[in-house]
């Protein structure tokens, strides 16, 4: 994980000293280890172009390889630059020996195909697998490059710069906003990738300078230009061959590949971390007993699963942390408050009452004595903390040799409220109440910061506090939109059959790249984390596009009535069958904001509930 701030002009940019503090340390944020700047001028070939300033700054949080690389990578015989925020897990198919940098190889890729022009970078880029986001100057064709993967999973930005508002004209892409509304800045789509000819462009550069090499789906001939392909084929849209079609159980062949693609994905992700300091073949010793991979962790299906293929690719020795947050949501503790008053005492209102009607008196009103109310643990409320702690019984069990670490990760609403300006200037140009209900989410989860889950906790033995020194954090994102998750999807097919839910997938998956994973990474890595996700790896997705519905999900029993199961998911809830999980495989889908309860803590100020769509500003 890495840091980008690039800024190109016509005039000199200014020094690194007098950079927007503010920007500057979100940058720094997201590469503790190492921050450099390198500033160059190129001279356009042309006359009317004349002169270009380039000033590229990256910071570097060092996770691969077996030493610290520093960035920018700059090369001495071209004068190429390359700023890299990325994970290449292979490239051409091919996987990186752990020794290696894999943004120190991707600068050679670069570099090699210099000669070749805009196809050989585009062949280049289009050859690596995994999450990413750069800014490539091709000092020898005269051109700069940037962009992010076809499934976004890097967040880059890129805002038309002017005089009046950062002191230079031109163009500045960076991985994060400085939080200015009035500047513009739109996050640079995942659909391609983007190039500045500066030897052809105007004088004062325009975003309207920019051209784009597109990402293409695979037997797509709309163009005979230059374009990508992307590394998925289309969505498999055959319908079953039967109706209803063959069950899917343990005993059909998609769960036992999907387990084996899936364990393949999380072994990437977690093998080999680097870290800074410390030499690669002493990573088994001198850390053994730190965690260095942790889980966002729900207590849900998505999660679990990935957290049981974990266990089976690290050391037995080290300990797994799983980062669980709930949030203290007025609404929910008014609401549990007003619902659950317990019943008047009238226990001794019933004896005064029995003793005077013996007497032949008229019983007197004895007053109410009130009982004291029970206090109320307003983050046992969510449903997310219920469901992470039945969640861990099921690990333990399964992978009775291993320790997970469950984090308790409480947030008081005092503490929400005072991060939360911070978090809508992270998120920018996101700007809506769901946005910001998810993000918090994340963002408090990522810090890592909470109590080591002791079921025999008392108040005169509380759990111990406890910061996780992980900084790889594994998420289950991708799930639900590949195997059919959401509640809409079995609404499509109630309603109209295998047709409409096969064009509700469509819309998830293609809609992959545009959705919300630039911004969760800008709140992730605000921590100095790397946020991973195995199942949006390239083999899991080309996987999960090429097989039927039919293998993916089942809503046929549910179909009916019959409610056995959750048909959502159907393949993943097996491969948590295979691995040990029953509990774990029958859990429902919940979104993040319901059950950490970040959404909807306040009420509009006309009354009614905040709508998730509000915007923020």
């Amino acid at each position: 994980m890495c840091g980008i701030l690039f800024r190109l002009s016509s005039q000199p940019p200014p020094a690194p000293s007098l950079l927007p503090s503010s920007l500057l340390t979100l940058v720094s944020n997201r590469g503790p280890n190492f921050c450099s700047t390198h500033t160059i001028t190129h001279t356009s070939s042309s006359i009317s172009t004349g002169r270009h300033h380039l000033q590229f700054t990256s910071t570097v949080l060092s996770l691969r390889g077996d030493h610290l690389a520093p960035q920018p990578l700059t090369c001495s015989t071209t004068g190429s630059v390359l700023c890299w925020n990325g994970e290449a897990w292979r490239i051409a198919g091919h996987e990186l020996p752990r020794e290696k940098n894999d943004g120190e190889e991707v600068f050679k890729l670069l570099l090699g195909a210099e000669g070749e022009g805009v196809k050989g970078v585009t062949r280049a880029i289009g050859s690596i697998s995994g999450p990413f986001a750069f800014v490539f100057y091709d000092k020898p064709n005269g051109r700069v490059w940037f962009g992010r993967d076809c499934l976004g999973r890097r967040s880059l930005l890129r805002h038309q710069a002017s005089v009046e508002r950062d002191g230079h004209d031109g163009v500045i892409v960076a991985s994060v906003t400085d939080g200015d509304k009035q500047k513009g800045w739109e996050e640079v789509e995942a659909d391609g990738v983007y190039y500045i000819d500066l030897d052809r462009s105007t004088p004062v550069l325009q975003l309207a300078d920019l051209q784009q090499v597109p990402f293409l789906q695979q037997g797509d001939t709309s163009t005979d230009g230059v374009h990508m392909q992307l590394p998925f084929p289309p969505l498999n849209r055959t319908l079953p061959p039967s109706i209803p079609p063959h069950p899917l159980t343990l005993d059909s062949r998609a769960p036992h590949e999907l387990k084996v693609l899936l364990q393949e994905a999380v072994r990437l992700r977690v093998q080999h971390i680097y870290t800074p300091g410390q030499p690669l073949h002493e990573a088994g010793g001198l850390e053994k007993k730190k965690s260095k991979v942790g889980i966002l962790f729900s207590g849900g299906l998505d999660c679990t699963v990935i957290a049981r293929l974990a266990h089976e690719v690290l050391p037995h020795d080290e300990p797994i942390d799983l980062l669980n947050v709930a949030f203290e949501n007025p609404r929910v503790v008014e609401a549990r408050t007003n619902g659950s008053t317990p019943p008047k005492n009238n226990k001794k209102k019933k004896l005064k009452d029995s003793t005077a009607e013996l007497n032949g008196a008229t019983p007197a009103p004895a007053p109410d004595i009130p009982t004291p109310p029970v206090p109320i643990d307003p983050y046992s409320l969510c449903p997310d903390r219920q469901t992470c702690i039945s969640s861990l019984r099921d690990l333990q069990s399964s992978c009775p040799t291993r320790t997970f670490n469950l984090i308790l990760i409480n947030i008081p609403l005092t503490e929400t409220l005072s991060h939360r300006q911070s978090v809508i200037d992270l998120i920018y140009p996101h700007n809506t109440e769901m946005d910001l209900s998810i993000a918090l989410a994340f963002y408090f989860a990522s810090r890592g910061r909470g109590a080591l889950y002791n079921p025999n906790s008392t108040q005169e033995s509380p759990s111990k506090p406890y910061t996780t020194p992980a900084r790889i954090l594994l998420s289950g994102l991708g799930a639900d939109e590949l195997f059919a998750g959401y509640a809409r999807h079995e609404t499509a097919f109630r309603r109209e059959g295998y047709d409409a839910l096969l064009t509700e997938l469509d819309l998830d998956v293609g809609r992959l790249g545009k959705r919300n994973l630039g911004r969760d990474d800008r709140v992730i890595s605000q921590w100095g984390k790397e946020g991973r996700y195995p199942f949006l790896d390239e083999k899991v997705v080309v996987w999960a596009m090429e097989r039927g519905v039919w293998e993916k999900c089942d809503f046929e029993k549910r179909k009916d009535g019959n409610v056995e199961g959750e048909g959502g998911k159907k393949v993943l809830r097996l491969v948590a069958q295979m691995l040990g999980m029953q509990n774990v495989s029958w859990e429902k889908k919940r979104a993040v904001q319901f059950g950490a309860r970040t959404a909807k803590m306040e009420c509009h100020p006309r009354g009614g509930r905040v709508k998730g769509t509000r915007l923020l500003i």
